[in-house]
């Protein structure tokens, strides 16, 4: 496993559903990132999902925006792009991705037994690249 080393560009995230909600952005947040409340939440107000314990992802940035502008989400029901955390292991269509540890804010990876998942991949998506899941936050059983 290699982590990707920056978020490139993921354009025409929302692919598909009318579940958009609108939030304060609480950092800078890029298009295709899996965002969320952060674990000290502010009202109305999202971050980039990582491994931050207590974090918990709620939907996809479908636009850029800086501190304390206003983000469009695609949340549950919604199919989105999104960006694969990993260089080189791919994920497959059906597995259920979730919020990443990489450095990369924002990326998403195959879920572990117990972990929250984000959504669940339609795609297979290749190592350091997009495609599409549709969101949807639930727990992936323990094993």
């Amino acid at each position: 496993m290699a982590d990707i080393s920056a978020f490139g560009t993921v354009p025409n995230v929302l692919f598909a559903g009318s579940n958009i909600q609108t939030f304060i952005a609480g950092e800078t947040i890029v298009a295709g990132q899996i965002v969320g409340m952060a674990a000290t939440g502010v009202s109305m107000t999202i971050m980039a999902m990582d491994a931050t314990a207590d974090e918990i992802a709620i939907g996809v940035a479908i636009n850029d925006a800086t501190v304390g502008e206003r983000i469009a989400v695609a949340c549950t029901g919604c199919i989105a792009f999104v960006r694969n955390a990993d260089d080189t292991t791919a994920v497959d269509a059906g597995e259920l991705v979730g919020q990443n540890d990489n450095a990369v804010k924002g990326t998403v990876s195959a879920c572990v037994a117990g972990a929250i998942a984000a959504g669940i991949a339609l795609d297979d998506i290749a190592g350091g690249s997009y495609g599409k899941i549709m969101v949807m936050i639930v727990s992936k059983p323990a094993a």
